[in-house]
C-alpha cells in the first residue's frame, strides 16, 4: 500500500506499522470518525488466507469486551487482498516489555487473570485463540492493568466453521500445546489455557519454559519432557501458584483448567501473590536433567487423533519413515532430533 492510499474511501494509510506472519498493518485515518486506526492486510501468497480472514471479520464485528482489540470494517482490496480494520492502540506488546527481563510477581499473576477473563469471553462463544503469545498481548500505555489481546486471525469457532485444515497447526511452537502442535482434530479452550500458562511462566521467570535452540527441539519438549516447575526456577514461589501453573502446561488437556473463565477464577483465588526478592535458579543443564516423560501425550488424550498418535510415537522412537506423513511440524526432521539426543532431549 502506497501511503496516503485510500480504502474503501474512508481509510487513509498514514505509514506501514509493522509486518507479520500474516501480512502488514498499517495506522491509517478513519476520515468518518477522525480517529486513528490499525488496517491489516493480508499477504497475497498465504494459501487460503482469504477463507481464513472472512470468519475473523465476523467474530470480531460479534464481540464487544474491553480486553479485546475492537472492530471496525473489513472488506477485499481491488487488488484481491483482504483488509480488517481495527482500533488503534498505543503502548507495546508484552513481549517488549519482556525484552527487558521479567516481572514482579503481583504484576504476573494480575496480568494472567486479566487475559484469562479476555479468553474466557472468548471461549463462551465457543472460539479458541490459537495463537496466545506475548507479541499478541497489548499493554495500553504500556500498563499491565489494560491489556488487549490482539491478532484474532487464527481463532476457530467450534459453532461456526472449521475452515483450518486438519493436521494444519497454527500458531507459535514456544506457547502451542502438544495435541496443537501434533494437529489433533478436536481441540478446545485448553490450547490457550496452556499458551497462557507458558506466557505466565515467562512473566514470571524471564523465559518461556519450552525454550530450545531449534522449532525441533521446541516441540521435542512440548510433546515429551516433564513441563518445569516454577518452584525449580523461583524459589518462594508460593506452592498454589506453582501447582496450578503445573496443571496449565500439563501435557494432557483434561488435566487443565477447562477455559479461561475457570482458569480466572483459579488465578483470582490466589489472592495477593508476592514472592521474596531472590534471584532465579538456572534451568537444569542438558547433562543433569531428569530423562523426559515416556508417556506420550497421545497415550493419556482423548483429544488426539490416530494419525497425530502415530506421529507422536514416531517423534519419540526416533523413527523418519513414521513420522514422515504426519502433519508439518511433526515430521521427520523432529524425528532426528529426539533420536540424536537417544529420545530423551532437554
Amino acid at each position: 500500500m502506497h501511503l496516503g492510499s485510500t480504502i474503501a474511501d474512508r481509510f487513509v494509510i498514514e505509514r506501514l506499522a509493522g509486518r507479520g506472519g500474516m501480512g502488514e498493518v498499517y495506522r491509517g485515518l478513519d476520515r468518518s470518525t477522525g480517529q486513528p486506526v490499525a488496517i491489516k492486510i493480508l499477504d497475497e501468497h498465504w494459501d487460503a488466507s482469504l477463507a481464513r480472514f472472512a470468519p475473523d471479520a465476523l467474530i470480531l464485528a460479534r464481540l464487544d469486551h474491553p480486553r479485546l482489540v475492537r472492530h471496525v470494517a473489513e472488506g477485499v482490496l481491488p487488488s484481491g487482498e483482504p483488509y480488517l480494520v481495527m482500533e488503534w492502540l498505543d503502548g507495546e506488546d508484552l513481549a517488549s516489555r519482556l525484552a527487558g527481563g521479567r516481572m514482579r510477581a503481583q504484576d504476573s499473576v494480575a496480568l494472567a487473570l486479566a487475559i484469562a477473563e479476555a479468553l474466557g469471553a472468548l471461549h463462551e462463544r465457543g472460539i479458541v485463540h490459537r495463537d496466545l503469545k506475548p507479541s499478541n498481548i497489548f499493554l495500553v500505555g504500556g500498563r499491565v492493568d489494560r491489556i488487549k489481546i490482539l491478532d484474532l486471525g487464527v481463532v476457530h469457532v467450534e459453532a461456526l466453521t472449521r475452515l483450518t485444515a486438519t493436521g494444519t497447526p497454527l500458531g507459535t511452537v514456544a506457547y502451542m500445546a502438544p495435541e496443537q502442535a501434533l494437529g489433533a482434530k478436536e481441540m478446545d479452550a485448553r490450547v490457550d489455557v496452556f499458551a497462557l500458562g507458558c506466557v505466565l511462566f515467562e512473566c514470571l521467570t524471564g523465559g518461556p519454559p519450552f525454550a530450545a535452540a531449534t522449532m525441533a527441539r521446541a516441540l521435542t519438549k512440548i510433546l515429551f519432557a516433564a513441563p518445569p516447575r516454577l518452584r525449580d526456577r523461583l524459589p518462594g514461589a508460593p506452592p498454589a501458584l506453582d501447582a496450578l501453573l503445573a496443571r496449565m502446561l500439563s501435557k494432557y488437556p483434561g488435566d487443565r483448567p477447562p477455559n479461561g473463565l475457570t482458569a480466572a477464577a483459579m488465578l483470582r483465588a490466589l489472592g495477593d501473590v508476592r514472592v521474596p526478592d531472590v534471584g532465579l535458579r538456572k534451568p537444569e543443564s542438558m547433562s543433569g536433567s531428569p530423562a523426559l516423560a515416556r508417556t506420550t501425550a497421545a497415550e493419556r488424550s482423548p483429544a488426539l487423533t490416530q494419525h497425530a498418535q502415530r506421529g507422536a510415537a514416531a517423534s519419540q522412537s526416533g523413527s523418519p519413515v513414521e513420522a514422515r506423513g504426519s502433519q508439518p511440524l511433526v515430521d521427520a526432521a523432529l524425528a532426528r532430533e529426539a533420536a540424536v539426543h537417544g529420545g530423551a532431549l532437554k
